[in-house]
């Protein structure tokens, strides 16, 4: 058995705050932050706005719950094209994210879902950042946060125009997915053909594309079909 000092060490050692680690094991009941995470998550797969602006709690008292806000906010921007962010909301992502030289899992996730909220030299910054952190990738966990978050990455340049940025990322991820990251691979595979179409100005790209997500609905995954569709529709 190991005494708190010894076993908060331990947690640190895996590169965990103390509620991942609790919530990993799952023999403990999640927070409400949890909680409100998963809705957050099942709300942004079936884009209900309405649903996501009611989860915006008012009046935060504590930087997990504007946190929280703040990734509401970027979901709503990605998903509508609204902008509900402040400038107060991208200083306080911007000052989170680089005052921690050391990132948790929770970090990741936080920098993937917030990009909408930060300057795009900064997004490139850290995304480069990421890639040289190997130890993010010896928990299987970690490495599919990583790698998630690294296609978000990409696929922001990309509607941002910063093509030279998503090339860099795009070598990254190729050498990163396996396999068996068959969404991330899909969505990179797809995107690299948005990126063609909008370096070249080609529309013989446009019906390739629509075929590919139209391949995608075949197949059941009407969720990304559809998230890529209005990324497309809402960055042009």
């Amino acid at each position: 058995m190991l005494l708190l000092d010894g076993f908060m060490h331990a947690v640190a050692g895996l590169n965990m705050t103390m509620s991942e680690f609790f919530l990993t094991i799952g023999h403990f009941e999640a927070g409400n932050l949890h909680t409100f995470g998963e809705k957050l998550k099942d709300l942004i797969n079936v884009q209900d706005m309405d649903g996501l602006k009611g989860l915006i709690i008012q009046k935060p008292r504590t930087n997990e719950k504007r946190i929280f806000n703040i990734k509401i906010k970027c979901a709503i921007r990605e998903l509508s094209g609204q902008n509900l962010l402040t400038d107060a909301d991208s200083q306080f992502i911007d000052k989170y994210l680089t005052d921690h030289e050391e990132w948790t899992a929770f970090d990741i996730d936080v920098f993937g879902m917030c990009l909408e909220a930060l300057d795009t030299e900064l997004v490139y910054q850290l995304g480069k950042q990421l890639t040289k952190k190997d130890k993010f990738r010896i928990l299987p966990y970690n490495a599919y946060i990583v790698k998630r978050t690294l296609v978000n990455v990409y696929v922001y340049m990309i509607l941002h125009g910063r093509f030279i940025y998503a090339d860099e990322f795009e070598k990254e991820l190729d050498s990163l997915l396996k396999s068996t990251d068959t969404e991330e691979k899909i969505a990179v595979h797809i995107f690299k053909k948005v990126l063609k179409y909008r370096q070249e100005k080609n529309p013989e790209l446009l019906p390739e594309i629509d075929q590919d997500l139209q391949n995608l609905k075949n197949l059941g995954a009407f969720g990304l079909a559809r998230m890529i569709d209005i990324f497309l529709t809402n960055y042009k």
